[in-house]
């Protein structure tokens, strides 16, 4: 399998699992909409630049594409700590409402 086919899929997985942490721990439907909507802005550029590095074969480097990996890098690291925090959060409401 080509190396770039493996690290998109992987930077794409790595984004999609703050995500899938975020929509389970809110629950709320009416959040549903603007988490895919977020998900799609953090993924597209670099499905995008990944498909069309592989269609074109370029000879040299392919800066875009690097820049998109490192944003969606960027992106993925930014929505594991929003799930983190929230994780944080709902477990000290949980405690907190057990206290009483």
């Amino acid at each position: 399998m080509n190396k770039l086919l493996i690290l998109t899929i992987a930077s794409e997985m790595f984004l999609l699992v703050p995500f899938l942490i975020i929509y389970l721990t809110t629950r709320k439907t009416k959040k549903s909409l603007p988490l895919i909507i977020l998900l799609i802005i953090g993924g597209a550029p670099l499905l995008y630049l990944a498909i069309d590095d592989m269609n074109s074969n370029y000879m040299d480097a392919n800066i875009g594409l690097g820049l998109a990996f490192m944003f969606t890098w960027i992106y993925s690291t930014i929505a594991f700590i929003v799930a983190f925090i929230l994780i944080v959060k709902r477990k000290r409401n949980n405690n907190i409402s057990k206290e009483q």
